[in-house]
């Protein structure tokens, strides 16, 4: 009977040891390895948003924040980050940032043409975006200086040069 209860301890003992090794080999990387490995694969997916996205875990839930160009991007960090070891699920709170817009200035387009004809400067398109001017298309050398003063005397911001001389 002494025998059979000593048995029993030691076969009691081997399962909890056997339990507790169970749990901790489950236990998987910490929070600050789970944090780091997601900026790893941040880092390898779109190097530019290394340092542009927050990622903060706790208890292995990944949070994202910070702002990206589009959704497409978005979409891309968060499935990097669910592609990282330990991680049990991402919170995305990152934000698309509005698309830059270049407005056009049809008083100051208008101006540049105006000017180009009292030159009689032909042949060139004229592009105006957020204040400047940007002259395109093929122009002979000796009407270069007049359809840039023509271009200056409207008084942009800045004048581009994408004028091809013959």
């Amino acid at each position: 009977m002494r025998n059979s209860m000593g048995r029993r301890i030691v076969v009691g003992l081997a399962c909890l040891s056997l339990a507790v090794f169970a749990v901790a080999c489950s236990k998987g990387p910490d929070d600050a390895t789970i944090t780091a490995n997601v900026k790893a694969k941040i880092a390898v997916e779109s190097p530019a948003l290394a340092n542009a996205v927050t990622v903060q875990t706790a208890e292995g839930v990944v949070t994202l924040t910070g702002a990206v160009d589009s959704e497409a991007v978005k979409t891309k960090v968060e499935q990097a980050a669910k592609s990282a070891e330990g991680v049990k699920s991402v919170t995305n709170n990152l934000t698309v940032k509005p698309p830059i817009t270049f407005s056009e200035d049809p008083a100051l387009k208008n101006t540049v043409i105006a000017n180009l004809a009292k030159y009689n400067v032909t042949g060139l398109t004229v592009e105006v975006a957020n204040g400047e001017v940007t002259l395109k298309g093929t122009i002979a050398r000796a009407k270069l200086q007049d359809a840039m003063k023509a271009a200056n005397e409207a008084k942009p911001k800045k004048v581009n040069n994408q004028m091809t001389i013959q």
